[in-house]
């Protein structure tokens, strides 16, 4: 729904969402050992005669003697087997925006958008170039279980503000005030001040253990909630030494799955950025312009925080050490144009 308002301004409100099934996924081991055989436990890593020892077996399959773990596997003859681009995935999408804009006029342009939205799926090994905030495990945890992945999306960002906002101010020639002085126009004259500012929610985080399970193929092992909460409180600055709670978890033993979904509903830092720029345009003849520019870059020198740590047991675990964007930037620039 749009709606026209006073002063140019025009405001939208939205909705949309989607539902797609058969995904691909790549790089899922379905050569699992079939949880059946769990109740063997330490019996499974115990070493027994190999079948394939000089009958064709290479590698370290290929080895007199193997775990009785690696004969109960469906291809025992492989240490690992990839599904390469499975269509078994599922994901769930569904946002509403608010959107106010105010289109170029009397020096003045804004636009200012906020969306609130959700995205789930069960997809494994899904990564998004270009972000070190965004990390998902290799596989699933139960290859047998595909459903026990479905959570959070990797890139589930619930909110999301953006702005852009652009003044010329009113002095010079061809402008309200002070258009008839032509020294006073080469000083306050040609002047526009810019804006731009995004702030979002933190991406989910994914907490993981030491792997007991890789006897069993597993590519990776969650942890036990124990029913405590995993956030802590304070701001992010307060929160560097201990992001996320420890006693909120405890190690799943090996040969059983950990119950923690794949992403916790607790979150890494959220980012806020501003940019601010003056330009300065000097018209020298009808083809000849030049065009001072001062830009700051982070403006507000507020750091984007990197996720904590979030290996289970791991004497970093919800440490954060170190910070994403770059600190404030000031640039000076000018640019001719003929």
């Amino acid at each position: 729904m749009q709606r026209q308002a006073p002063a140019g301004f025009v405001f939208t409100v939205g909705a949309l969402g989607s539902h797609s099934l058969h995904l691909l996924q790549s790089g899922q081991n379905i050569n699992q050992l079939t949880p059946s055989y769990f109740s063997q436990g330490s019996a499974l890593t115990e070493s027994v005669p190999n079948p394939l020892y000089g009958n064709g077996g290479v590698g370290s399959v290929g080895r007199a003697t193997v775990t009785r773990a690696q004969l109960l596997l469906p291809f025992p003859q492989y240490t690992s087997v990839a599904l390469a681009d499975a269509d078994t995935g599922t994901s769930l999408y569904y946002a509403f925006y608010f959107r106010a804009e105010r289109r170029f006029a009397n020096g003045l342009s804004a636009l200012a958008s906020y969306t609130w939205s959700r995205s789930e799926d069960d997809l494994t090994a899904v990564n998004l170039a270009g972000s070190s905030q965004i990390s998902s495990p290799s596989g699933p945890q139960n290859a047998y279980n595909l459903k026990g992945e479905w959570g959070l999306s990797t890139q589930d960002v619930p909110n999301r503000f953006t702005t852009t906002l652009t003044y010329e101010l009113p002095f010079g020639k061809g402008k309200p005030f002070l258009k008839t002085n032509g020294v006073l126009d080469w000083i306050v004259g040609g002047w526009s001040a810019n804006a731009i500012g995004a702030a979002q929610s933190g991406l989910p985080l994914s907490v993981i253990q030491p792997n007991n399970n890789s006897v069993i193929g597993a590519t990776y092992q969650r942890p036990n909630a124990t029913g405590v909460s995993p956030e802590t409180s304070g701001s992010t600055v307060d929160r560097l030494n201990g992001y996320l709670n420890p006693a909120a978890f405890s190690q799943a033993a090996p040969f059983t799955f950990g119950n923690v979904s794949r992403f916790l509903n607790v979150r890494g830092p959220s980012s806020f950025n501003v940019d601010l720029s003056v330009f300065k345009t000097f018209k020298f003849t009808e083809r000849v312009r030049a065009q001072f520019r001062a830009e700051a870059l982070n403006a507000t020198n507020t750091p984007y925080f990197a996720n904590p740590n979030t290996t289970f047991g791991s004497s970093q675990f919800g440490l954060i050490t170190s910070q994403i964007n770059n600190p404030r930037l000031l640039q000076l620039g000018t640019r001719i144009t003929f």
